[in-house]
Parts: structure tokens; C-alpha cells; sequence
């Protein structure tokens, strides 16, 4: 039971931040939207408003995390170097398939919101940090056609246009076919910024 009512607050913290931004998540709030009649409950579970966004953040993150290192360790597997493609698919189909591809997802939106607060950017770096994101990362890196330093703006360009887009398409009624068309053009779009050539005067370390 403790699990269910500790779920629903998440839940409830993903929608209202999604909906109505960081400012509107409070703990009284996520208690009353999750039908907790215990006026205790988020800070049992949570400890602290930053807590609740944290737990947020690690509940989606790690399927996300779990399903792209399983994605590396297949492109690993195959012996040979991956193409563009393959790395950019493994960057973004995992959190794809954790927004587009849940039902009622608000999760992209929720990412949107608080990666766009700088007081709250640690709790998705931690998850940034991640080895599989680290992983899928310097890949991205190692195939782009650009000197270092532009490889690295290039995979922040990449994350911000995988999020933005994602959370656009989130809130509409969508058939698979639509979904997946939608997350295919996305790779196809990253994988145009990413091979695309370089005029910035930048050295190569």
C-alpha cells in the first residue's frame, strides 16, 4: 500500500509540474492531486520538495537508463564501429519509448520544466551522469564531424531539441504509426545536426 501511495505522488508531481510548472509543486499540492488523506505522507516519503523531484526524476529515469545501456551493449556486441544513426537511436529511443510511449506520460514535459530551472539542474545532471548516457555520449561525440569542443555543444543541442520535441508531441492523441514516424524524423534530424560540417574556429585538443 506504502508503494501505491508513494507511485501516486510521483505521478501527481510529474502532472503538476508538466501542467502548471515548478512553481506549482508544492508537497500540500502532490498530496491533495495523489488523494492522500495522511497530511504527512510526502514528507514521509520524500523528505523535502527537492526530494519528491528527485525521486521523480530516478522512478523514469532508470528504465530510461536500463534500456539504453541494454541498446550500447548491442552495438557492442556487433563488432563492428556504429554508425551516426545507431548512436543517435540510442540516445533518444529510450526516453521515447518512457514519454511517447506511455500512456499519459507527462514526463517530457516534467524534463522540460525542470532542466529550465537553474536551481534544479543537478537533479537531472545526476541522471546525466549516468553510464549509459556517458556512454551513448562520448560516442555521439566520436562520430561527429566537427572539432571536439563543437561535438560537445552539438550533443547539448541534441538533448534540448530530443526534449523539446518530445514534450510537443507528448500532449497530443497519437496512432503508433504517427509515434514512430515522429521519433524517426527526430533521429533524422539529429543525425543532420550532428554530421553537419563545422565553421567554427575552435581548436582540437
Amino acid at each position: 500500500m506504502a508503494k501505491n501511495s508513494r507511485q501516486a505522488m510521483i505521478d501527481a508531481a510529474e502532472r503538476i509540474v508538466a501542467e502548471r510548472g515548478m512553481t506549482a509543486l508544492t508537497l500540500k499540492d502532490v498530496q491533495d492531486a495523489a488523494g492522500q488523506a495522511n497530511k504527512s505522507a510526502a514528507k514521509y516519503h520524500f523528505g523535502s520538495r527537492e526530494g519528491l523531484i528527485d525521486a521523480v526524476v530516478e522512478a523514469r529515469m532508470s528504465p530510461v537508463n536500463e534500456r539504453r545501456q541494454a541498446l550500447l551493449n548491442d552495438l557492442t556486441a556487433l563488432g563492428t564501429p556504429p554508425t551516426a544513426r545507431q548512436a543517435i537511436e540510442a540516445l533518444i529511443r529510450p526516453l521515447a519509448a518512457a514519454t511517447l510511449g506511455r500512456p499519459d506520460s507527462m514526463y517530457a514535459r516534467f524534463l522540460v520544466q525542470v532542466t529550465n530551472d537553474p536551481a534544479l539542474a543537478e537533479f537531472v545532471q545526476k541522471h546525466l551522469s549516468a553510464e549509459s548516457f556517458r556512454r551513448v555520449r562520448d560516442l555521439i561525440v566520436g562520430l561527429a564531424r566537427a572539432p571536439h569542443d563543437v561535438a560537445g555543444w552539438r550533443v547539448v543541442s541534441i538533448i534540448n531539441l530530443s526534449l523539446v520535441t518530445l514534450a510537443r508531441w507528448e500532449k497530443h492523441e497519437r496512432t503508433e504509426g504517427q509515434t514512430e514516424a515522429i521519433v524517426s524524423d527526430l533521429v533524422d534530424t539529429c543525425v543532420a545536426v550532428l554530421e553537419a560540417p563545422s565553421t567554427a574556429r575552435v581548436s582540437v585538443p
